[in-house]
């Protein structure tokens, strides 16, 4: 990856050394709008075959161009890219005058060496299956800047949303984190929800004794697909404070909620879940739902099934599982997941491999019943209380 790159690099440097004269045709303004996917480059050196592309497009590496209506292109190879503008006869990218050529779906950009780079015309659906990423991510060009601002700010630590980048890999947030204590603190996510949907983006920093760092979180595509999440219009986030030496929660922050684009709270509307095929409802009332939509025998580190849920009520709610056995056999799990009123989202159970092999399951494919009980809390107050418990038995 990193000779792609280079190599790619080395091309646009000729216009900044050189030069070029050549101009584009005015007409091909209205043209040239849109996505690019490279095929080739052509010339003397430098030189990048149709199979070289292909092969690079298999390990889910892709370049492409993305010219947009307001003047603005981008330049795009994986965790790289290059912004510049362009107009009808020619672009400026990372300082360097290139121009180009539209013929129907192909594009050309040329250097004075006789290069070409080859593109064709694409989408972003098409990038995105390149590299394995579903459809439905966020939009790239949705302004961010509308709100940024303090989340947390205590005696043991403070943190600040700094900024934020919408693209190929996901939402990140920016955040300047400060430890204002006299040991090591670990600053983490204790709860993130994104236009009404829980995300787990398992985010965690760790400070030395007053320590100030600029770090980031990322929201993974694969949570904002099934989401529906196009633009991230609010965002509600709690911190955690754990000691460093001893793991022990210290504090957690009060909820922050963000509205990046600047919507108001009452313009966002959480999308409607996606329907799954043979779902199993363990229940589904005023107060809240859970349902089953599917198992993940291949998930990192064991099995999970895979759950969505709804908080309906004024409160609170956590759900837990219990008395659990798979293929008959009992599975312990520590599974939690706590709800702010009004949220919903998918929420997955994990049973660990080790667990899974003290019972003799081996291969996850092997496993034919799931049962146990979904449990309903109300933790606000001092003594939890019991809201809904149910009986299930699912069967993968």
């Amino acid at each position: 990856m990193r000779k792609l790159l280079s190599l790619l690099l080395a091309f646009i440097m000729v216009f900044t050394i050189c030069g070029v004269s050549v101009t584009a045709f005015a007409d091909d303004r209205d043209d040239v709008v849109g996505v690019w996917k490279l095929i080739e480059i052509t010339g003397k050196k430098d030189v990048m075959s149709k199979d070289d592309v292909e092969n690079y497009e298999a390990l889910g590496v892709v370049m492409y161009m993305k010219f947009r209506d307001n003047g603005t292109v981008k330049f795009s190879l994986f965790d790289d890219e290059l912004e510049g503008t362009w107009d009808e006869y020619g672009m400026i990218l990372d300082y360097a005058w290139m121009t180009y050529d539209v013929d129907d779906d192909k594009l050309s950009v040329y250097n004075q060496d006789g290069g070409e780079m080859r593109f064709e015309r694409s989408s972003m659906d098409d990038i995105n299956q390149i590299l394995g990423y579903k459809k439905g991510i966020l939009d790239e060009d949705v302004d961010y800047s509308k709100e940024t601002k303090k989340i947390m700010d205590t005696d043991n630590a403070k943190v600040k949303i700094t900024g934020y980048k919408a693209d190929m890999t996901g939402f990140t947030v920016y955040l300047q984190c400060e430890n204002k204590t006299r040991h090591e603190i670990v600053i983490g996510e204790d709860k993130c929800v994104l236009n009404k949907y829980i995300v787990h983006p398992n985010w965690s920093v760790s400070l030395d004794r007053r320590e100030t760092l600029e770090t980031e979180m990322k929201i993974s595509p694969q949570d904002l697909e099934r989401s529906g999440i196009s633009s991230v219009d609010e965002m509600i986030l709690q911190m955690r404070v754990t000691n460093g030496a001893n793991e022990k929660v210290m504090e957690k922050g009060l909820m922050a909620k963000v509205y990046p684009t600047g919507k108001k709270a009452v313009q966002v509307k959480a999308m409607a879940r996606k329907a799954v095929e043979n779902e199993y409802a363990v229940y589904n009332n005023n107060a809240c739902a859970y349902l089953i939509q599917g198992t993940d025998p291949e998930y990192e580190g064991g099995y999970a099934v895979n759950c969505y849920l709804e908080n309906r009520s004024g409160g609170t709610l956590n759900f837990t599982w219990s008395d659990v056995t798979i293929n008959g056999k009992p599975v312990k799990t520590d599974y939690e997941e706590a709800v702010l009123p009004g949220t919903l989202g998918y929420s997955d159970v994990v049973f660990m491999t080790d667990a899974l092999q003290d019972q003799g399951i081996y291969n996850n494919s092997d496993i034919t019943s799931i049962k146990g009980k979904v449990k309903v809390y109300n933790k606000t107050k001092s003594k939890p209380v019991l809201i809904v418990e149910k009986e299930f038995e699912y069967a993968p």
